[in-house]
């Protein structure tokens, strides 16, 4: 499967999620620290077979589509990224490693057993769209899985000189095209999609080393550092509140609800 595409271009353009900054790499890792065990129980629920077909949308660094292809050594598993310069080809025999835009390429009707993305279609504008189309790859009896945050209203914080970072990093991401609060809709949108046997999941991520997800602490934390520089230039956030944040932030009684992972999915009728 040959997808290359000379012409991709990195939704986040000169952005705060770029893979070109120097940071991003260990954020994604963080990442993965802090939703893999959400994503890989609900693979666990999945009657996820050897020689299943897989589609990972938005590999990141790589940890999903590598577990995938350990579960499906007589299948394959395509790894797909608009840069996927994180990526290890050699990891397994099954696992093909293609550049893709989900917003521009595309892929066969009927090609796979499981397609999963996370944390991808809220950054696109075109996201319900995409979500119809993911629907037509599943071959029948397919199982499409999407994860997205929802994140939550600075509003309702006891902490406001947190939250104020918080919406401000909310902010810059729908100014570059995302909604933090679409999965709301998605369990939905599943089901409207034709899709049977849809499910929901919800975890809930916490700021503060005082709570149970530290790895998303650490992830939320690599996030505000990255992104504060372009908050604090662009006048969103100042110098003085983004100190006052950090503060509190290192209270050791802090604890603040911040994101609400929802994973949804759905199998496509095999009739």
């Amino acid at each position: 499967m040959n997808l290359e595409n000379p012409v991709l271009t990195d939704p986040y353009g000169e952005g705060v999620l770029s893979k070109d900054l120097p940071s991003e790499f260990e954020r994604l890792r963080s990442l993965e620290e802090s939703m893999d065990p959400t994503t890989l129980g609900v693979l666990d629920r999945l009657p996820v077979e050897p020689t299943w077909r897989c589609l990972e949308l938005g590999a990141g660094a790589g940890s999903i589509a590598y577990e995938l292809a350990r579960r499906c050594p007589r299948g394959t598993v395509v790894a797909a990224d608009i840069d996927t310069r994180y990526l290890d080809a050699e990891w397994k025999p099954n696992l093909e490693i293609t550049r893709f835009d989900v917003r521009h390429d595309t892929l066969p009707d009927g090609a796979f057993d499981l397609i999963h993305c996370r944390l991808l279609l809220e950054h696109l504008p075109e996201r319900e769209r995409i979500l119809a189309t993911l629907t037509e790859w599943l071959a029948p009896g397919g199982w499409l899985v999407v994860e997205d945050g929802y994140w939550h209203s600075h509003e309702e914080s006891l902490y406001p000189e947190v939250g104020r970072v918080t919406a401000a990093l909310a902010a810059q991401f729908e100014a570059q095209g995302a909604d933090m609060r679409w999965s709301r809709r998605l369990p939905s949108l599943i089901a409207r999609s034709g899709l049977a046997d849809v499910d929901v999941a919800l975890t809930p991520l916490y700021l503060g080393q005082a709570g149970t997800t530290k790895a998303f602490d650490r992830h939320l934390r690599k996030t505000i550092d990255q992104v504060s520089p372009v908050l604090v230039a662009s006048g969103q956030l100042t110098e003085e509140e983004l100190g006052s944040a950090y503060a509190t932030l290192a209270k050791p009684d802090f604890i603040e609800l911040a994101v609400t992972l929802v994973s949804s999915w759905g199998r496509r009728p095999a009739g």
